[in-house]
């Protein structure tokens, strides 16, 4: 028996046609195995009503399809069905790629890949006609990768129609993919059927420009219910992002209505000084709905930035711009962008520099930039050891999904991964910023600012109760709207996002800097010492770019401006802010409020609607408040599924009246 039939006869069809035709290349292999997966993957089950597929991605073994490697895999539960062959996996060609990102610098991300699919494209042209262009490929890997992959999404397609119609399922659902994916889509229930299958395809990881996307087929049907399902089929995948309002449409108040108390998508409202009424009513009305949607971008610093950043770039594609994974920015349906591809961790760096620079620099400036050059020194590393990456991925891990889905690989002839995508980039997350902050202003003052320093004896004391009760309300911080402190805030991010300036990646066109956290700032902090800010040994890094809890003392609008403070047009990437505020909130008071954030420069902020009361009930009684939802860092996410410290961090929040 081959290890073809072996893996067959285990029930791992995916695995079987990785070992069919060992002579052909990687992604051929691949792309095979994805073949061989879909036409042994069981149609999923009709729920009447629903779009189709919904709920949990149906599967046909332990080692199932994956956005980021191409396939996920189960390596105990394939030892479970035989071990020798769980081993021979285990140690193929397949698992030789690995991450050079250094280990300590991959807070929030380390070479993850999200992206969304050209569902615009396979809408108006449908799958059959990319039979064609896949003719004309001259890499014979690839070529008859791709054709076979269709070949198997075909049959998949085709078993799904022959059940709908054997459990006579609702005809229009029928009728719709008996056009969609592979003809070109005629109406809007088309176009909403086609990209919830489109999703499940690509792994159910982002929506992309949805309310742009659907556009075409709009005459003014009602569709809310089912742009609800979609969102809800995306929920239940661990599904992420999609963007609203760079292109303002009906159908944007629609998918705002849409998302009310959903913790996914976590939706990007791009807003400017003409976001009408309307979207700005729906927006709030939505943001009382406790979902943590939408967060709201600034619409003119983020096209403007990008145009500056990358002018290459076709002003038609920039309305496609949309973060991918949390809110890492791309162009929707035309990327392979690393999000995140890493994180540097900034306090990790003051830890390890702090004794050295505190005992043989004489001034802060000293210190200062002895500091910078240390973290300059990591971000090269981060840099090489992403170009490194990214080298091995082009030899090591093909993604044939994604390059069928995602323009223009297949007009390029090139694979995903090896830059068949139009627009590539790196997103490299600066974790600990604020921690970093608040640490250098208590050194400056109270270390430089003694007569009689002394190294040893101030390191001693981070560790002190008093010590830390003081940097806590040390009168410069960030978060109070402080002159000195927002002043040193912004030579601070000006100058670390500056060291991704002109750097260019192996693939692609540069990095970009973000300021992302969700769970990891968790982990981040818990192999950093006590660090000056007040922060304790071990204990969470800041979330993002918001005030270390407790700290921001003088108002949601002194918080506000020492966050537009930071170089916020530099950070591309997107520069995340958490604001909590109580539920009772006036619309005016708060549309005026982020309406001057985005007019002072700031780039994004995420709110999370909730009154401490009910979330000190949830900490206590979880089981009861299940569907309570709170915004992380980059993302949305059931309070409780935080872990205890995080929960803790949340209610250690301030709640803005």
């Amino acid at each position: 028996m081959t290890v073809s039939e072996r893996f067959l006869n285990m029930g791992e069809p995916l695995l079987a046609g990785l070992y069919e035709n060992t002579d052909r290349g990687l992604f051929y292999r691949k792309a095979l195995g994805l073949r061989r997966y879909y036409e042994a993957m069981p149609a999923p089950a009709y729920q009447p009503g629903r779009l189709y597929p919904s709920g949990a991605r149906p599967s046909s073994g332990t080692v199932d399809p994956n956005y980021m490697g191409g396939y996920w895999y189960d390596i105990n539960g394939l030892r479970e069905k035989d071990r020798e062959m769980a081993d021979l996996f285990a140690s193929s060609e397949f698992f030789r790629y690995h991450s050079s990102v250094p280990k300590e610098h991959t807070v929030a991300g380390d070479m993850w890949t999200h992206s969304m699919p050209d569902t615009q494209r396979i809408l108006a042209e449908g799958f059959d006609s990319y039979d064609a262009r896949i003719e004309k490929i001259e890499d014979g890997d690839l070529r008859d990768g791709l054709a076979h992959l269709l070949a198997g999404i075909r049959n998949y397609h085709a078993r799904c129609l022959e059940y709908l119609e054997s459990v006579h399922a609702e005809p229009r659902l029928i009728e719709a993919l008996k056009v969609v994916p592979f003809k070109p889509c005629r109406t809007l229930y088309q176009a909403i059927v086609g990209w919830n299958f489109v999703l499940y395809l690509d792994g159910c990881d982002n929506l992309g420009s949805l309310a742009q996307g659907l556009m075409p087929y709009d005459r003014g049907e009602d569709v809310e219910a089912l742009i609800r399902n979609l969102y809800e089929n995306l929920d239940e995948n661990g599904g992420y992002s999609m963007q609203l309002g760079l292109v303002e449409t009906r159908l944007t108040e629609v998918c705002l209505r849409a998302a009310h108390g959903l913790r996914r998508p976590m939706i990007e409202l791009f807003i400017d000084e003409n976001t009408s009424d309307s979207v700005w009513q729906a927006a709030l009305d939505c943001i009382r709905s406790g979902g943590g949607s939408p967060a709201l971008y600034n619409k003119k610093l983020y096209l403007e930035g990008f145009k500056r950043r990358f002018p290459l770039i076709r002003a038609e594609d920039l309305e496609r711009m949309c973060g991918g994974g949390c809110t890492e920015m791309m162009i929707s349906g035309l990327s392979n962008v690393g999000s995140l591809d890493a994180g540097i961790n900034l306090a990790l760096i003051l830890d390890q520099t702090m004794p050295a620079l505190l005992k043989h620099a004489d001034t802060f400036d000293a210190f200062y930039e002895g500091y910078l050059s240390a973290v300059h020194e990591a971000a090269v590393r981060v840099m090489d050891g992403i170009a490194q990456s990214q080298r091995d991925r082009i030899a090591l891990c093909p993604v044939p999904m994604r390059t069928l889905l995602i323009g223009d690989c297949i007009d390029k002839g090139l694979e995903y991964n090896a830059g068949g995508a139009r627009y590539l980039w790196s997103i490299v997350n600066f974790a600990g910023m604020i921690n970093v902050i608040d640490s250098l202003l208590v050194i400056r003052d109270r270390y430089y600012g003694d007569q009689k320093r002394d190294a040893a004896a101030f390191l001693a004391a981070l560790n002190d109760e008093d010590f830390r009760r003081a940097a806590k309300n040390h009168p410069h911080r960030f978060g109070i709207g402080d002159p000195d402190a927002d002043a040193l805030s912004h030579r601070f991010s000006h100058e670390i996002f500056g060291y991704l300036d002109e750097q260019t990646t192996a693939v692609g066109w540069g990095f970009l800097p973000s300021a992302i956290q969700f769970q990891s700032y968790g982990g981040a902090g818990a192999h950093v010492g006590a660090t000056p800010d007040g922060r304790a040994c071990g204990s969470p890094l800041c979330d993002s770019l918001t005030a270390i809890f407790g700290k921001d003392t003088e108002g949601p609008t002194a918080l506000l401006k020492s966050v537009a403070a930071l170089d916020l047009r530099n950070a591309l990437g997107t520069p995340v802010v958490n604001f909590t505020i109580q539920p009772q909130f006036s619309d005016a008071v708060i549309r005026g409020l982020m309406t001057a954030y985005i007019a002072m420069g700031g780039m994004q902020i995420q709110i999370t609607c909730i009154s401490r009361e009910t979330l000190e009930e949830a900490y206590r009684d979880p089981e009861s408040h299940r569907n309570l939802v709170v915004r992380v860092g980059g993302y949305s996410e059931y309070f409780y599924r935080l872990s205890d410290d995080l929960k803790l961090k949340v209610l250690e929040r301030t709640f803005q009246s």
